[in-house]
């Protein structure tokens, strides 16, 4: 019986061509979709779970409060003088092992390179568990010790019988190899990252870096930088609920009252959610939204197959008929109507398949995943994904046939209307996916276009920038370094900072009005510049002056009571200033009044500009100009070049500004980057997501269209008849058309009444992230909607010209 169902859907299958195509492709895209977004997910799921001890391992990440405005919810780090209080008050606990992540210049022999290293507390190699090639989870008790991965060893050395070794940092301290391990796989939170951040290769005691740099590693409650994670072990037995109340009572009894303004609490987080963290700072649910719109996509095309079945469905009323005037139960009749709808979504989940063997390679080449198509353990789910696709999409078009009796169906050679209404509802529910994901493209496009805007106050394309300037072998030539690089006439400027614009830091202090008032502290961004930053950035100063180095308290000592500065508006604003040239000459405080600079003469104004990047608000800021190599005083180091520079011969002048370095810092490797870069890497995240969501989107809305476009088709080959005798009758070809608009039209009209409004819920909560957000979001939610009903009315008036422009008798004759 099962083998004359198949042969019968096979038979079909064949005889309606166009048809079955048109299902079987829009299937194929919402099954591929579908099940890449589900193995994406699985995957992301996987993650850190390698670790023996993973289901006891969790960090500590910081959670901002509403004051300290820089932009995301949450830190992935915490100050390291946290880790000590919770060894010490936290007993219970197996280990606590914070990482500090640090660039260094390595050297080996005559080899020279830039590498970032983990420094981490012994723990470390007791939480997790390490595949040892030489050495043991004893290396780093050295304090001079070194653990290194098998690749990176491989690429150092050219062997991983290293132990022994001695790498340099920074041509000072020598750290000796102790142990090589496996390289993690790339499931771990430390390999994976859309920011491409370290891999895990190198790691060093934490001891090291104190004894290197002089690193508090104890009293740390000042640097807070992504990457810098505290992890805990904890005890059997206990649970997150345990932990998350100890670590709020450490940190009520121990953090300084100072540091809770900026950090509202510390919260726990399981390892195998460290990979998302990154969305959950900034509060994007992309995990959540990437399976919800996989599954949306494969409802549309699960949509367009139930739609098209039911149209198909009026043209088989006389076999239903005859079968079941042979004796056809309706049992058997549904079973091969849905027969036939497996038949295809088995098709199409094989040609799905096969495009996932193309595209996840693809996908792990690019992203550096690790997905995989694991046939015995996907089967059942592929199976029951098959089946029940099938079933759904063929439920409705097989009750609707053969629910008409045998002499109604061979009297009229088609089944009643029933099937009208749930057409509209199917065809409406479609648009309205849709037109909802094609209105959060165009909110998201415009407003990640309004901060490529927003960045243009500076002159990104012109600005070159050097790295890592802050060792003081370097500090002390980079006045050579300026003279010489404006020697070239492409060359504008050259200038010196501690942050250059789009590089995410709150460094800040406090300050008041009168010394000492804390009723009237404020907190406030300090960067630290030269006299010629305003120059190379193109920002004006609004009132007063710029810095001079002949002005001596225009830059600071050690013993200075007092320092000039430049502050923004909002800072003038903040101290109560109505006008900048009010504020020229005033003077305002440090709140912390310890040691270094009290006092502070603002001699300038420069406009609000969002120097922090486009996801925090404007900042109240005070500029600094700090001279090189300083040792004390309050300020930064000058850590970034920003080399401004005409755009006639790029390429020769990057040459001569690597030259150039060679000559002047030969004992240090050049690090640049062109400051479209730097934007680019803090905009990454949003364009990914713009991506998503667009992919995603675009696939929904042509399988509609396409939907449409075959239903349209059939509607209208099945209306011949009734069209040549309204031509007949006088009607035109242009009423015709409009006519069958109108009847497509209305489902797809009342799809934007449920789309819409959820399009502006939705948009507003994205929207939510960004300072600078999109005004006027209703108009441009209307217009992807407009767009979608004129797109419907294009598909479906091309076929409806086609039918109005046959000849009255050719239309009479049919059928």
């Amino acid at each position: 019986m099962f083998r004359n169902y198949l042969t019968v859907a096979l038979r079909q299958i064949s005889k309606n061509k166009i048809y079955a195509v048109i299902n079987i492709l829009g299937l194929v895209v919402g099954l591929t979709v579908f099940l890449f977004g589900n193995l994406l997910i699985d995957y992301e799921k996987t993650h850190d779970k390698g670790f023996e001890k993973y289901d006891r391992i969790y960090s500590i990440s910081s959670v901002f409060s509403d004051s300290a405005n820089v932009g995301v919810r949450e830190n992935d780090s915490i100050y390291t003088a946290f880790g000590p209080l919770l060894q010490a008050e936290m007993p219970d606990l197996e280990s606590v092992a914070r990482i500090v992540k640090q660039e260094y210049l390595l050297s080996i022999g005559d080899s020279h390179f830039y590498h970032n290293v983990r420094f981490v507390d012994d723990g470390f190699l007791q939480i997790f568990d390490l595949n040892y090639i030489q050495g043991d989870n004893n290396a780093l008790d050295d304090p001079s010790g070194l653990l290194i991965t098998r690749s990176i060893a491989e690429k150092l050395f050219g062997h991983t019988d290293v132990l022994g070794e001695t790498v340099l940092f920074d041509h000072g301290d020598a750290l000796r190899v102790t142990a090589v391990v496996q390289d993690l796989p790339a499931n771990t939170h430390f390999n994976s990252s859309i920011l491409g951040t370290t891999q895990f290769e190198i790691l060093a005691p934490l001891k090291a870096l104190n004894r290197i740099t002089g690193y508090d590693l104890a009293g740390n409650w000042n640097n807070l930088s992504n990457g810098d994670t505290t992890f805990v072990l904890m005890p059997p037995g206990k649970s997150i609920q345990w932990l998350q109340a100890e670590v709020d009572r450490v940190f009520l009894q121990h953090v300084p009252e100072t540091t809770r303004e900026f950090i509202k609490s510390h919260k726990v987080r399981p390892l195998i959610k460290m990979n998302t963290q990154l969305w959950d700072a900034v509060g994007m649910p992309v995990l959540e939204s990437v399976q919800l719109l996989a599954l949306l996509v494969l409802i549309v095309a699960i949509v367009n197959y139930t739609n098209l079945a039911t149209a198909q469905s009026l043209g088989r009323a006389r076999e239903v008929g005859l079968r079941k005037t042979m004796g056809a139960s309706r049992l058997q009749l549904l079973t091969q109507f849905l027969v036939e709808s497996i038949c295809i979504t088995l098709i199409a989940m094989l040609i799905a398949l096969v495009v996932l063997e193309i595209t996840v390679p693809l996908f792990n080449s690019s992203t550096g995943r690790a997905l995989e198509l694991a046939y015995l353990s996907l089967l059942p789910w592929l199976l029951t994904t098959s089946l029940t696709v099938g079933l759904i999409a063929g439920a409705y078009p097989a009750y609707l046939i053969t629910r008409s009796t045998p002499i109604d169906a061979l009297r009229d050679n088609k089944v009643q209307k029933p099937g009208g209404l749930f057409r509209s509802s199917m065809l409406g529910l479609q648009f309205s996916i849709s037109i909802f994901m094609l209105s959060m493209v165009l909110v998201v496009y415009l407003q990640n276009q309004r901060n490529e805007d927003a960045g243009n106050i500076y002159p990104k394309e012109q600005i070159i920038g050097l790295q890592r300037l802050q060792v003081p072998e370097i500090q002390d030539r980079l006045n050579t370094l300026r003279s010489q690089l404006v020697r070239h006439p492409d060359i504008q400027s050259v200038s010196y900072s501690s942050h250059i614009p789009f590089q995410f830091s709150n460094s800040s202090l406090s300050v008041t009005p009168e010394q000492g008032n804390q009723a009237m502290k404020i907190s406030v961004n300090q960067i630290s510049i030269d006299e010629f930053f305003s120059s190379s950035y193109d920002i004006p100063i609004l009132a007063g002056r710029n810095f001079s180095l002949s002005m001596a308290r225009d830059y600071f000592e050690a013993e200075s009571e007092m320092v000039n500065v430049i502050v923004n508006e909002l800072l003038l604003s903040r101290l109560g200033y109505p006008s900048g040239d009010a504020a020229l000459g005033k003077v305002f405080h440090n709140y912390s009044a310890s040691g270094g600079v009290l006092a502070f003469k603002i001699i300038g104004i420069f406009p609000d500009q969002n120097i922090q990047g486009f996801h925090n608000d404007i900042k109240p800021t005070v500029f600094f100009m700090q001279r090189h190599n300083v040792a004390q005083g309050r300020g930064s180091k000058l850590s970034n070049g920003s080399i401004r520079f005409k755009t006639t011969n790029p390429v020769e002048m990057v040459t001569f500004i690597e030259d150039t370095w060679q000559e002047v810092i030969p004992d240090y490797p050049l690090k640049m980057e062109y400051l479209t870069q730097t934007f680019d890497k803090v905009a990454k995240v949003y364009a990914i997501f713009t991506k998503v969501l667009g992919g995603f989107a675009l696939i929904a809305f042509v399988l509609s269209l396409v939907g449409l476009f075959g239903l349209a088709a059939f509607m209208a080959e099945s209306r011949t008849r009734e069209i040549g005798i309204r031509k007949v009758m006088g009607a035109e070809i242009s009423q015709l058309v409009r006519l069958m608009v109108w009847q497509f039209s209305r489902p797809v009209i009342w799809a934007l009444f449920i789309a819409l409004p959820a399009a502006y819920f939705a948009s507003n909560m994205y929207l939510n992230f960004f300072a600078n957000r999109l005004p006027q979001i209703a108009f441009i939610i209307l217009f992807a909607g407009i767009v979608a009903v004129l797109f419907s009315w294009l598909i479906v008036a091309i076929h409806a010209y086609k039918v109005a422009r046959a000849t009255p008798i050719r239309a009479l004759r049919y059928e």
